[in-house]
């Protein structure tokens, strides 16, 4: 997948709240080439959606580690991770984190 594609896709799941029909709709969308497969194109709606609605709390539990560990294995401020995970984090730095905590490998 491009990165223009990924950008594309990604940035429309974050306005959807429902994830079939997302997937869905995008997985049948001229953003792909008329002769892809459309259940393939729906997996990787679908996985990018996931991606888009993650939450620190959801990457760090991937990870296995605490607030404390994680905060010093991204080398983020401890606070900066509770107040993430309690209150609000923009979605590219959810984004940035999953990704280098290997949760988007098979996207990439």
């Amino acid at each position: 997948m491009t990165d223009k594609l990924f950008y594309t896709i990604y940035s429309a799941s974050l306005e959807s709240t429902d994830r079939d029909a997302f997937a869905s709709d995008w997985s049948l969308s001229s953003v792909f080439p008329a002769t892809s497969d459309p259940l393939q194109n729906f997996e990787i709606c679908a996985t990018v959606w996931d991606l888009a609605h993650l939450t620190v709390s959801d990457v760090r539990a991937h990870t296995g580690l605490t607030q404390a560990a994680f905060s010093t294995r991204f080398c983020v401020p401890l606070r900066t991770i509770q107040n993430w995970e309690y209150r609000s984090c923009p979605p590219y730095i959810v984004l940035m984190l999953a990704r280098l905590a290997g949760m988007a490998d098979d996207i990439f």
